[in-house]
């Protein structure tokens, strides 16, 4: 069967294959933000033409489902079918934003004094060739020259039955890669053999999965993409993920989920690049732990069981052969080292991209995803906590959430007499759906005006028709369109304030476990998909943000994907890497008995202890005057 797109753009659909399948098989991409499971309602397509069925409907109202709206994965073909995919459900795989922080990777390289070190080390060797009277085998003959070097290798079977031919082949004057790390020699290519050598660097977030081609030669990003983690059909949270791999059965399928969505990815990168895959020699990896325990493929049981331990923290070089990513069958893959079951590499990465571990001053790292992990500490000393905050900052579970791409309503205004709106749109374009930043200041906002009470509540007695009943209960309407309102609901506003409430609780434990005052931290390092786009005054005023002088917070972006960006291009760098790993002291909350009551306290706007918040206490004391 055959799907032709109103674009002009012609795919196949096999038998029993929902359309999202179709489209993620054939590299048409589409928001799903809950992986393909009918949950999120975003995967929305229209059929112009021919006949098709549908599984459900999902969230999908009788209007749309009259204009043959439907769920992607959720419809199934039943013929050729004519199928529109509105702007709103496209899902770009660029992300303009990291290409242009290229040369400032490249500058954080250097201040590290860091020199290029790639994962495969390259040596040329003129072997003499063999004769009756040196007549010692290929392997020695090899080993010999390597011994004049002071380079001792192991040998793979697969490298041994290779390099007979080989050596012959390229007249015993060959090149020798190995991996150092590993101290294990990979392959051999002639001595004169050129070009440019690339390697690419991975963020697994548990909502998204972020990956950059780079010139290995001189550093520079030459592109990224990014897409949902697929692993969302199987749930939303680390939680649910590990249940499934170890209850449900489902490990392995957890593991290609995210393999086939690195490999989506990669595809049309080194075609648009003219690249062949195998030329891609080095891969470095970062998530968190459990992300990195799926992707290897290793039970992650025991990281939700006291006392919450995972199987590795730091993890040899393997090979691409051993994962499933569509490289050269011998390209290292490197995974950025963990701390402990819920602090991992993107973490040390975000500590290294910060550099905090350098400096004197008493610093505080946020990683504001959907897990929230904390990081206080200076080049002495550093602690650790994590907290689970939920996907709702990259727009998983709010009915009109996206991540901080072109069409995201970024920041929002609520005139307080009116009630109308004022929003600024990622893009300037037209407005697709709210962001983590725009949800953010539509709570602060209606916060302030009187619409929403401490409690997060809808206040009932407020005279606004943009206050109305909807399909999942009381909403406000944030922009009024023909083709649908975008809006904020209760059920939405709900999970943001628990959300911003774990992020704080987590801030709070921790200043308490080293005996600190908010007045005592420097500078705070916000990274996070949506921290370019972070009003500081309203994170601070919805209770998620220490109420601190806003010259103290940095917005560092993803820097997951930098630190993994620095370890891919540097042996230094991953000893860096290695080397703050070691240093930072794991808290478990869960052994904590004062989180909840932290956690319950900070379920209000801003708090329950106005006295931590002074300057949202003052706004509120002007405002009420």
């Amino acid at each position: 069967m055959k799907v032709t797109f109103t674009d002009g753009k012609e795919i196949t659909v096999l038998e029993n294959e929902s359309l999202h399948d179709a489209f993620k098989r054939q590299e048409v991409y589409i928001t799903a933000s809950c992986g393909g499971k009918g949950t999120c309602g975003k995967c929305r397509v229209r059929i112009v033409n021919g006949d098709y069925k549908c599984r459900s409907y999902g969230k999908i109202s009788q209007e749309d489902r009259n204009r043959d709206i439907v769920l992607a994965c959720q419809t199934f073909a039943e013929g050729d079918l004519l199928v529109d995919i509105p702007v709103e459900s496209r899902l770009s795989v660029g992300d303009k934003i990291a290409i242009s922080r290229s040369k400032d990777l490249i500058e954080l390289l250097k201040t590290y004094q860091a020199t290029i070190s790639p994962l495969i080390t390259k040596t040329p060797l003129r072997l003499p060739p063999p004769t009756i009277d040196d007549n010692i085998s290929d392997l020695e003959r090899l080993r010999r020259e390597l011994d004049t070097r002071e380079i001792e290798l192991r040998y793979s079977k697969d490298f041994v039955s290779r390099m007979p031919d080989d050596l012959r082949k390229f007249d015993w004057n060959v090149t020798l890669c190995y991996q150092d790390d590993s101290a294990e020699a990979l392959f051999l290519e002639p001595a004169e053999a050129k070009g440019t050598r690339y390697g690419i660097s991975v963020d697994i977030g548990t909502t998204t999965v972020v990956l950059y081609l780079i010139d290995m030669a001189n550093g520079d990003v030459m592109d990224v993409a990014s897409t949902y983690n697929s692993q969302m059909r199987y749930g939303d949270d680390v939680i649910t993920r590990i249940v499934h791999a170890t209850e449900g059965g489902g490990l392995n399928d957890l593991r290609k989920a995210v393999v086939t969505d690195i490999n989506d990815l990669i595809s049309p990168l080194t075609a648009r690049h003219e690249i062949e895959p195998r030329h891609i020699e080095s891969i470095v990896i970062s998530g968190n732990t459990t992300m990195t325990h799926l992707f290897w493929g290793f039970n992650p049981a025991h990281i939700r069981e006291a006392p919450y331990i995972p199987a590795v923290n730091y993890f040899p070089v393997w090979k691409a052969s051993e994962t499933g990513i569509r490289t050269g069958k011998n390209t290292p893959v490197y995974t950025v080292p963990c701390v402990a079951s819920y602090v991992g590499g993107d973490i040390v990465s975000g500590v290294i991209a910060t550099m905090m571990h350098r400096n004197p001053e008493i610093s505080l790292f946020m990683d504001i995803g959907t897990n929230g992990e904390i990081v206080i500490g200076n080049n002495d000393w550093m602690m650790t906590v994590a907290c689970s905050a939920g996907p709702c900052f990259e727009g998983s579970g709010i009915k009109y959430g996206m991540r901080a791409t072109d069409g995201a309503i970024e920041s929002i205004r609520i005139d307080p007499e009116t009630y109308e709106t004022e929003i600024k749109v990622i893009g300037e374009t037209k407005p697709l759906g709210i962001c983590g930043s725009g949800m953010i200041d539509a709570i602060s906002e209606m916060f302030l005006a009187g619409i929403l009470d401490q409690r997060g509540k809808f206040v009932r007695e407020t005279a606004s028709s943009r206050i109305r009943e909807g399909e999942d209960g009381t909403e406000f309407v944030i922009y009024h369109n023909e083709k649908g309102d975008i809006v904020l609901t209760q059920v939405d506003i709900e999970n943001i304030v628990r959300a911003k409430a774990a992020v704080y609780a987590g801030v709070s434990l921790l200043l308490k476990e080293v005996g600190f005052t908010l007045d005592m931290i420097e500078k705070v390092y916000i990274a996070g998909g949506f921290g370019n786009y972070l009003n500081v005054e309203r994170a601070i005023l919805i209770g998620m943000l220490p109420d601190i002088p806003k010259e103290r917070f940095q917005f560092r972006g993803n820097t997951s994907i930098a630190g993994a960006y620095l370890c891919l291009l540097s042996k230094d760098m991953r000893r860096e890497a290695e080397d703050v790993a070691s240093r930072m002291t794991y808290i478990e909350l869960s052994a904590k008995g004062g989180f909840m009551d932290e956690f319950m306290s900070a379920m209000f706007l801003p708090h329950t202890d106005m006295e931590q918040f002074p300057t949202v206490q003052t706004l509120l004391e002007k405002k009420r005057s």
